[in-house]
C-alpha cells in the first residue's frame, strides 16, 4: 500500500490494497543548509503571513473580510479569466502533443526506472488524489444544477426538462474532464521529472529552472514560489473541507434535535479539525492507511448501488450522450467568453481552473514521484484521459442518478431550493432504495475525505515550507490549525452577514490565491516540451 505521507495536496491517496509496498516519493530533500527550526524557513514565513493576516481581518472586521473576498474575486476572474481558459487548453494540446510524439517514449526516472506500482494501481491512486473530497460534493451537486439552470452556452434549453440532460452532464465533464486533469499533472509532471534528474529538489521553485538566474532561484524568488505555492493548495483544501461540512452538517440537521445554521457547521468544522490535526501530529500511519483502503472500497460500493438500485440502463445511455455532447462542443465550451449579466464563465470555469491552478505545484510534484518508471505517454494516457473518463462516470452515477430522479418527480430541486447545493449528496440517496444503507455510506465517505485531505494537505505543507521529508510536529500542527480555521472563517463570512450559502466565500477564496502560481504553470508549457525533447534526444531516445 502507499505510504500516507506520499500524499497530494489535494487529498489522501488511497491505494488499492493490493498494492504494493511502498514507492519511495523523495519529494523533499534535507535543505542543504538546515535550520535550527522548522520555524524560520523563509517559505513558512511567506506561505502563513497572508493567511494569518486573513484571520486577523476577519477576527476585526467579518464585512472587510467579506468585501476583500467578493472583490477579490469580481478582479481577479475578470482580468486572468479569459488567459487561464486558453492557458488549459494548451497545457491539454501540448501534453498530448509531447505524447503521441516519439518523445513520448521518455521514461520518467530515467530509462532504466521501474514503475513501483502497477498501472491499474496507479491509475487508482490518481484518481482518488483529484476526486477526493471536492469531487463527493460536486459530483451530486454540478450536474443537478446545469440541470435546473441550463448554461448559457446552451442556447435555448429549458431548465428541468429532457433536453437539459446531456448538456448538464456535458458542462459537469468540461469542469472535471481532460483538460483539468491535464492542468494539475501533465506539464508540470513532466518539468519536475525531468529536472530531478537533472539534481534538482521536487519544490515548486524547481519549475523556475532554466527561466531565472539560479542565484534567485535559491533566493526570495525561490522562497515566494514555494510559500505561494502552499497559499494555493491550502485554499485548495479548505474549500473541499468547507463544501463537505455543509454536506454533513445539512445531514445531521434532519436530526429532530438539530438544525442545519452556522454554529452547527462551525461544531462540524471544529471535530474534523480536531480529528485530522491529531492525525498529523501523532504520525500514526497505519490507521489512516487502513481508514484510506475503506474509502476506495465504499466508494466502489456506492457506485456500484447507483448503478443498480438507480436507472442504470439509463445513466448508461446518458453518460454515452452526454459525453458526445462534451466532445463536440468541447472548444466552445472551453473558451466561451464570459458575457454580463450572468457573469456564468466566471462562476462556474474560471473558478474551476483557478481551484486546480492552485493545486498544480504540489500535484505536480507528487505526479512526479508516483510516476517513476513510467513514460510520457503513459503519463498523459492516464492522467489526461483514463482518469477523467472515470472521473466522468462517478458525476454521472450520482449527479445523473439526482437528475433522473428530478425528471420523476422526487422532489430534488424543492429540497435544494430550501437547503442549497450542500443538501444534493443527501437528496439523491434519500430517494434511493435501501436508503438507510447508502446514506452512512455516502456520510462514512465525506468524513473520510475530510480527514484524509486535510491531514495530507497540513503534512504536504510543512514538508514544501521546511525542505524536510520528516517537519517538526510543531509545523503539522500549525497547518492542520491554520486549515481549519480558515475553513471556519469562510463558513462564517457565508453565513453571518446575510448570504444563503458559505459556498461563494469558499470559491472566492480558492479564485484568489491561485493568482501567484500562474506563472510557475505558464512556465512549463515552455519548460516542458522543451526539456522533453532535450531529454529525449540525450538518452539516444531508449525507452521500452
Amino acid at each position: 500500500m502507499v505510504n500516507l505521507r506520499q500524499t497530494s495536496p489535494a487529498g489522501v491517496i488511497n491505494a488499492t490494497p493490493s498494492a504494493p509496498e511502498p514507492f519511495h516519493l523523495r519529494t523533499l530533500p534535507e535543505s542543504p543548509t538546515p535550520k535550527s527550526s522548522s520555524l524560520s524557513q523563509a517559505p513558512l514565513w511567506i506561505g502563513a503571513v497572508p493567511l494569518l493576516i486573513f484571520l486577523v481581518v476577519s477576527a476585526i472586521n467579518l464585512a472587510l473580510a467579506k468585501h476583500f473576498t467578493e472583490t477579490g474575486k469580481a478582479i481577479v476572474s475578470n482580468s486572468l479569466g479569459s488567459l487561464w481558459q486558453w492557458m488549459v487548453v494548451f497545457v491539454f494540446l501540448i501534453a498530448i502533443a509531447i505524447a503521441i510524439s516519439p518523445v513520448g517514449q521518455l521514461r520518467l526516472g530515467g530509462a532504466t526506472a521501474k514503475p513501483s506500482l502497477k498501472f491499474f494501481d496507479w491509475c487508482a491512486v490518481l484518481i482518488c488524489t483529484l476526486l477526493a473530497g471536492g469531487g463527493v460534493f460536486w459530483s451530486a451537486a454540478e450536474p443537478l444544477s446545469h440541470f435546473q439552470n441550463p448554461s448559457p452556452l446552451f442556447q435555448g434549453i429549458s431548465g428541468g426538462t429532457a433536453a437539459a440532460i446531456d448538456p448538464a452532464l456535458a458542462v459537469s465533464y468540461l469542469h472535471w474532464g481532460f483538460l483539468a486533469w491535464a492542468l494539475v499533472a501533465t506539464t508540470t509532471t513532466i518539468t519536475f521529472s525531468i529536472l530531478e534528474q537533472r539534481g534538482e529538489p521536487l519544490r515548486p521553485r524547481t519549475l523556475l529552472v532554466n527561466i531565472l538566474p539560479k542565484g534567485l532561484i535559491n533566493g526570495p524568488i525561490g522562497d515566494l514560489a514555494d510559500g505561494l505555492s502552499v497559499v494555493a493548495a491550502i485554499a485548495g483544501t479548505v474549500g473541499p473541507l468547507g463544501f463537505l461540512s455543509l454536506q454533513l452538517s445539512d445531514a445531521a440537521g434532519q436530526l429532530p434535535w438539530l438544525n442545519n445554521s452556522a454554529g452547527l457547521q462551525s461544531l462540524v468544522v471544529v471535530l474534523l479539525t480536531a480529528v485530522f490535526a491529531t492525525s498529523t501530529v501523532s504520525g500514526i500511519q497505519k490507521g489512516i492507511k487502513w481508514l484510506s483502503e475503506i474509502n476506495v472500497w465504499l466508494t466502489l460500493v456506492l457506485a456500484a448501488c447507483l448503478l443498480l438500485l438507480g436507472p442504470g440502463i439509463w445513466l448508461i445511455q446518458h453518460f454515452f450522450s452526454g459525453f458526445l455532447t462534451y466532445l463536440m462542443n468541447l472548444p466552445q465550451m472551453a473558451l466561451a467568453p464570459n458575457e454580463p449579466p450572468t457573469n456564468w464563465v466566471n462562476g462556474w470555469t474560471v473558478f474551476y481552473w483557478g481551484w486546480f491552478l492552485g493545486y498544480a505545484p504540489l500535484m505536480g510534484l507528487f505526479t512526479a514521484g508516483v510516476s517513476r518508471g513510467r513514460s510520457i505517454r503513459e503519463l498523459v494516457l492516464a492522467v489526461a484521459v483514463l482518469c477523467p473518463i472515470v472521473t466522468n462516470i462517478w458525476f454521472t452515477l450520482l449527479g445523473g442518478t439526482g437528475i433522473k430522479l428530478e425528471l420523476e418527480g422526487a422532489g430534488i430541486s424543492e429540497v435544494l431550493a430550501q437547503n442549497g447545493q450542500a443538501a444534493s449528496l443527501l437528496a439523491i440517496l434519500s430517494s434511493l432504495p435501501l436508503s438507510g444503507l447508502l446514506i452512512p455510506i455516502g456520510l462514512i465517505l465525506v468524513v473520510l475525505f475530510m480527514c484524509t485531505s486535510a491531514d495530507s494537505m497540513s503534512y504536504a505543507a510543512s514538508m514544501v515550507v521546511s525542505g524536510r521529508n520528516e517537519p517538526s510536529k510543531r509545523l503539522r500542527l500549525f497547518w492542520a490549525l491554520m486549515i481549519g480555521s480558515l475553513t471556519l472563517v469562510l463558513l462564517r463570512i457565508g453565513t453571518g452577514l446575510g448570504d444563503s450559502t458559505s459556498i461563494n466565500a469558499l470559491q472566492a477564496f480558492i479564485v484568489i490565491t491561485a493568482v501567484p502560481v500562474t506563472p510557475l504553470v505558464l512556465f512549463t508549457l515552455w519548460s516542458a516540451p522543451r526539456l522533453a525533447f532535450k531529454e529525449w534526444k540525450r538518452s539516444g531516445h531508449v525507452a521500452d
